[in-house]
């Protein structure tokens, strides 16, 4: 699993606008793949099971989570990230709902594995095993909101097509690898 959230760069600010069947490929492209539920699951949680990577009881000062909610401008629909950057109003709209941090700047928001921001910052699209298309992709960590910031919960009714301000990812790859 990488360490950061795509772009997988200390310092930049993890992408968001993504569809899962973009992150997919953008893994791929990569050499990689998108990570799993399980492997998700395990590199936040731990041998412990713990359900914050940094313990049993919830503190939004350790990660990037219960920031005060933006709510958004529906007046207008949301580009994927490459096409909103090229729009003003898109461009606008994510500047002002925008509370991400950047790659690695919490070293309290930290897993047992060395993996950053599992909790909040950008929800982390993973793809659940077994499934078949439409119903592989889930959404898993939680973002920068007031919401769910833990390891264990997936939200799985978003489409393979569907994407967020808040919705990011990051790739893995197989062990022997």
């Amino acid at each position: 699993m990488d360490r950061y959230e795509w772009p997988n760069k200390v310092g930049e600010i993890p992408r968001v606008l993504t569809s899962w069947r973009n992150a997919k490929k953008m893994c791929e492209a990569e050499g990689k793949r998108l990570c799993t539920e399980d492997e998700f699951n395990f590199a936040c949680e731990g041998p412990e099971m713990l359900p914050y990577l940094y313990g049993f009881v919830r503190d939004n000062t350790k990660c990037n989570f219960d920031r005060e909610y933006r709510y958004p401008d529906h007046s207008h629909q949301m580009l994927e990230y490459d096409e909103c950057l090229k729009d003003a109003w898109c461009t606008a709209e994510l500047t002002r709902l925008d509370q991400r941090e950047k790659i690695g700047q919490r070293k309290t928001c930290v897993a047992w594995a060395g993996v950053f921001d599992l909790n909040g910052n950008v929800n982390e699209w993973v793809e659940i095993p077994g499934e078949k298309s439409p119903n592989r992709s889930g959404l898993k960590g939680g973002w920068w909101g007031p919401i769910r910031a833990r390891c264990r919960p997936t939200v799985t009714f978003h489409k393979e097509s569907d994407y967020g301000y808040e919705a990011g990812f990051r790739c893995c790859t197989d062990a022997s690898k």
